[in-house]
């Protein structure tokens, strides 16, 4: 008789009495035994209860198709399968004389004239195998539950990490190829200037590619990414939320950013935002409030041109060089010698430390929140313990304190840094007092948006005139350079001060 042998492992770490080789080894043994000729072989890894079992269907099909009966021959019954999903169609075969049956191990032949018996036997084997199956999930479900439990992803880390073996033990740290570039994915999300699709493309460019295929991340991978909460300390398990134990890559502030950018929650100032001006988005007219938009005159030339839209009078095109010989006016009256930048100094800093009481006010209240949350997760144990609450209603109210809890661990991380830094902060403020035009001709023109935004409050044009406000801080600097004395005891309390230049 015709015969093919099916040889099947569920995974490739096998052992080695159920590997391939081994089965192969004795079912050839048993077919020269029988006298049976084997056409074909099939070998292939997969699970017996996972997927489609694509390969086993594969070998039927080659059975459906083939002339006259064959016989299947397999080493043990849960290597045809472990469950009775396969059990009617293959009964059918046999019944149709297309097919019999030849167990190894079990040392059984179901043919077309099988015996109660033997079909009882061959049913109590597959019962046996999904029992096995059944009893194997339950196990790997606790070891689960009891893993996440202890903040521990039993799994495959997400793209950025890496799954080691630490001393022995499982462990999950961060890429050093990887794991920056997929905080840049967050950073350059966040800016809302990127597309998914132009910041697929621009990952290609720094060389992001998957850990097993090498190949470039996709659009549909890149979402995945920026939804993953896995990033700033938690993980998303069966739709279930858990703190995990593993270093973030991000902040929360950062993903919240970032979530509402995709959700389109989140607004930018100016539609124009990738082309580097220098005041982009900053200047309006005094009299309509539209936004001035720059743009390049003969590839060189930079002009600020007002909307259309409204047609008002006051509005022209304005120079940019206009704006920047304002702007280095400004910044020309910030002064100061040294005698007063000493006296500034100290000003500064106790400043600083009457604000920094309000820093530890907010520090205390989300200790004691915290401590609260403690006290709650512990009544609401007490209250399942005395089934006063159902578990399903416990499980959800305590992740959710479980959630807030690390919200507030960040928030006291985050309050509890030491300033230790103040003096040199203060010094490198009061430098660049001094100094404040030269750093700003000398810096590119992202860092030079960064400066106006720090040091000036507003940017008007009247026709041509232009009117800067600078902020409270600096105009008191401003000020100061231009006084002849000054005593830091007397009323200092500047309204914002406005330049016009024409």
């Amino acid at each position: 008789m015709r015969a093919i042998i099916l040889a099947r492992v569920s995974t490739e770490m096998q052992e080695d009495g159920f590997s391939l080789d081994a089965q192969l080894d004795r079912l050839r043994n048993y077919c020269s035994i029988k006298e049976l000729d084997v056409v074909k072989e099939f070998t292939f890894v997969e699970s017996s209860f996972k997927g489609k079992r694509t390969k086993f269907y594969e070998t039927i099909n080659f059975v459906k198709q083939s002339k006259g009966k064959i016989a299947i021959v397999v080493d043990t019954v849960d290597r045809l399968q472990r469950s009775f999903k396969e059990f009617p169609m293959l009964i059918d075969l046999i019944e149709r004389d297309k097919i019999e049956l030849h167990f190894y191990k079990e040392n059984l032949i179901v043919d077309k004239n099988y015996k109660s018996s033997d079909l009882a036997m061959w049913q109590m084997q597959i019962m046996s195998a999904n029992m096995y199956v059944n009893s194997t999930r339950d196990n790997v479900k606790r070891s689960e539950e009891k893993m996440l439990k202890e903040g521990l992803l039993p799994g495959k880390a997400p793209l950025g990490y890496l799954n080691v073996i630490d001393n022995g033990k499982k462990n999950i740290v961060i890429d050093s190829e990887r794991g920056y570039l997929v905080c840049k994915l967050f950073e350059q999300y966040s800016t809302g200037l990127y597309s998914m699709d132009e910041l697929v493309k621009q990952s290609i460019k720094w060389g992001l590619s998957n850990k097993k295929s090498g190949h470039p991340i996709t659009k549909a991978q890149l979402s995945k990414i920026l939804q993953n909460p896995f990033y700033y300390g938690v993980m998303k398990y069966n739709n279930v939320f858990y703190p995990h134990v593993y270093e973030p890559l991000i902040s929360k502030k950062l993903f919240d950013v970032c979530e509402q950018v995709r959700t389109g929650k989140y607004k930018r100032t100016s539609k124009h935002t990738k082309m580097p001006f220098i005041f982009r988005g900053l200047v309006r007219c005094k009299h309509c409030g539209c936004l001035y938009s720059p743009e390049i005159k003969k590839e060189k030339y930079i002009y600020l041109r007002p909307s259309p839209l409204k047609k008002c009078p006051h509005c022209k095109n304005v120079n940019e060089d206009i704006l920047l010989q304002s702007v280095e006016a400004c910044f020309s009256s910030i002064a100061f010698d040294a005698e007063m930048k000493e006296v500034l100094a100290k000003e500064l800093k106790s400043a600083y430390e009457k604000k920094h009481g309000n820093t530890e006010c907010l520090l205390n209240k989300n200790r004691r929140e915290l401590s609260d949350i403690e006290i709650k997760r512990s009544h609401l144990l007490d209250l399942l313990m005395e089934n006063t609450v159902s578990a399903e209603a416990y499980k959800v109210k305590d992740k959710e304190l479980e959630l807030r809890k690390i919200e507030l661990q960040q928030n006291i991380e985050i309050l509890e840094q030491p300033n230790v830094c103040l003096d040199e902060a203060i010094d490198k403020v009061l430098n660049f007092g001094e100094n404040s035009f030269g750093i700003f001709k000398s810096s590119k023109t992202e860092e030079k948006r960064k400066i106006l935004n720090i040091v000036f409050s507003n940017f008007q044009l009247d026709g041509k005139n232009v009117e800067i406000s600078m902020r409270k801080h600096f105009e008191l600097l401003s000020k100061i350079g231009v006084c002849q004395d000054w005593c830091p005891e007397e009323d200092s309390n500047f309204h914002e001060k406005t330049l016009i230049s024409t």
